[in-house]
């Protein structure tokens, strides 16, 4: 066979496609929604277990029995096809049991975050015509007031523990009778006795859920993703040596108003027979416990949670314990360093674990993924792996939208058959997200900044708006992170500028754990360690406005509830700033 002729460009060239020859391709998944899917794999196995939750294993077939519960149950409250269900929860049992069970049915999930104030959640409510809101019990009192002013509007509260061993010692809510309150269990009571709900047929690119951005660059927007945006993903991954094997289990923690949540912690490896481990808290050293108890082939979090096996607390909960069944660590959210992964992994193989910490990267706009490290092949520590076969598109464009060689940096421009539908009603903002080319090809602008390598891996930098302007120059703050970390000192660093001046860096260290100690011992020896790292960022970036002369030593980052670092709080957050 002729050797195909590089031309220097990604999307021309997809040197990642080379590492797909000779897996074996399959459609299960194709042409389905995710209740169709999930049933087709695993209704022959309806005995092995797919949840486990605060002590509670969950059978394929009680699954699949909760969920025909929950559609009977839409039904009878008036819900039909292409309705918005509204689910604003932590991922517990009866979320996924109704996820699907609106999927069956053929309406839409609108999964929204508890973090909004209670006039953000009315709008997102308000704006999709959603007359059922499923709601777990811990964040109701904040929203009953104004969820109340709605009589037409039916709040179903669900006990976060209802599904729980703990369920018996835990405080219950009480249902407020002059409200529009029902309880779960008479949700469900008045559907028991209809006949169960039809299956909606497969329709290419109809709604399957709304998520929501960030609201990073302005007010938060709804993300709508097709039932193709769920299928296609779930099958690419099967397509890309990932094994999906059943039986193995994998413990997540991502929340399921984020795309990756309901789609890759939820419905991959349900839908291939593997088994949830479900703990929302996000808690680094619970979550360090949670992968002792639950013994994961698989892990999927966000990038904060494993940076905490490396703190001094998790690794004397670690002490004497194996981790050898750990065979895929999968992260995302935010970049990590080589560093980073030294460290973790370094934890993995003292106890026994020869995984590699997988990395990942996507954003909701872009169906969750957008590359992926893979199963059989681990691509650089600094990459984030490379497109998922068939579906997905990615290289790097100037702000006049001409294509970027292999290393040459600028923006990051994803064409994905799994990308959001549109910003929900809103016309113009989706108009601006795409980015349509010569040939008519639809791109999704992601915001960020990165590179290609010449394999096909990309390089996510970081986002195109984290940057400072110090004395009218420039800077970007994950250029000045990146030199720091060269340190052997520093383990995690975050530069923001100062709240009160926005002309000073302000860099918040942790220090390494030898570091550490050392300053314990010895604190004038912490002022001979910024000098090193101003040192370090003077030789490394050649420009001095990227020097911070102003630093706050921190024990950990505080998460967000996102699971990503806080980064308004760390900003605002300059208790015991030392001034160099």
């Amino acid at each position: 066979m002729e050797e195909k002729k590089l031309t220097g460009f990604p999307s021309i060239d997809k040197p990642w496609e080379q590492f797909y020859d000779g897996i074996q391709k399959r459609s299960i998944f194709l042409n389905t929604t995710p209740y169709q899917g999930l049933v087709k794999n695993n209704i022959s196995y309806t005995d092995e277990i797919a949840l486990e939750y605060f002590g509670s294993k969950i059978s394929f077939g009680e699954l699949f029995n909760g969920i025909d519960s929950v559609a009977k149950s839409l039904e009878s409250y008036g819900v039909k096809k292409d309705d918005y269900v509204t689910i604003c929860s932590t991922t517990t049992p009866e979320v996924i049991y109704t996820f699907y069970a609106v999927s069956k049915i053929g309406a839409v999930a609108n999964l929204i975050s508890p973090f909004y104030t209670p006039e953000e959640l009315t709008a997102r409510i308000n704006e999709c015509h959603s007359k059922l809101i499923i709601m777990v019990d811990k964040f109701l009192p904040r929203f009953k007031e104004t969820l109340n002013k709605d009589a037409d509007i039916k709040i179903i509260v669900l006990p976060m523990m209802n599904s729980s061993v703990l369920r018996f010692i835990t405080p219950r809510y009480k249902i407020d009778r002059s409200s529009n309150e029902i309880h779960w269990k008479t949700f469900i009571k008045n559907g028991a006795d209809r006949n169960n709900a039809a299956v909606a047929p497969y329709e290419p690119q109809k709604p399957q859920a709304m998520v929501y951005s960030s609201g990073t660059t302005g007010a938060s927007k709804g993300i709508v993703l097709s039932v193709d945006s769920f299928q296609k993903l779930i099958n690419a991954y099967g397509n890309s040596g990932f094994d999906t094997s059943r039986k193995q289990k994998v413990y997540q923690n991502i929340p399921p108003w984020h795309s990756t949540g309901i789609s890759l912690g939820i419905n991959f490896p349900l839908s291939f027979g593997v088994q949830v481990c479900i703990d929302p808290r996000f808690d680094h050293t619970i979550f360090v416990k949670n992968v002792l108890k639950f013994k994961p082939e698989y892990i999927l979090t966000n990038t904060s949670m494993y940076q905490g096996f490396t703190f001094e607390k998790s690794l004397k909960l670690l002490k004497g314990k194996s981790l050898e069944f750990l065979k895929y660590p999968v992260e995302g959210g935010e970049p990590l360093t080589e560093k980073d992964i030294a460290n973790i992994e370094g934890v993995f193989r003292t106890h026994g674990s020869n995984a590699c910490l997988l990395n990942g990267y996507g954003e909701c706009e872009c169906g969750a993924t957008v590359t992926t490290d893979i199963t059989s092949h681990k691509f650089s520590n600094v990459a984030s792996g490379i497109p998922l076969p068939d579906i997905t598109t990615v290289s790097i464009f100037d702000d006049d939208y001409n294509e970027l060689k292999y290393g040459e940096r600028g923006n990051i421009l994803v064409k994905t058959e799994i990308g959001m539908i549109e910003y929900y009603n809103n016309a113009e903002a989706t108009a601006e997200f795409f980015y349509i080319d010569k040939n008519g090809d639809r791109w999704s602008k992601t915001g960020d900044i990165g590179y290609m390598n010449e394999d096909g891996s990309l390089v996510v930098l970081g986002r195109k708006s984290d940057y400072s302007a110090i004395n009218g120059k420039k800077i970007y703050n994950f250029d000045i992170e990146r030199a720091i970390l060269t340190s052997d000192k520093v383990k995690l660093c975050e530069i923001q500028t100062h709240p009160a001046d926005q002309n000073k860096l302000v860099a918040h260290i942790i220090w390494e754990n030898d570091a550490n100690t050392t300053v314990r011992k010895n604190t004038e020896m912490q002022s001979e360690y910024f000098k090193e790292i101003q040192k370090t960022v003077l030789e490394i970036m050649c420009l001095p406005e990227a020097v911070p002369h102003s630093f706050c030593v921190r024990d950990s980052f505080p998460s967000a509830h996102s699971g990503k670092r806080d980064i308004q709080f760390i900003k605002a957050d300059i208790d015991g700033l030392i001034e160099l």
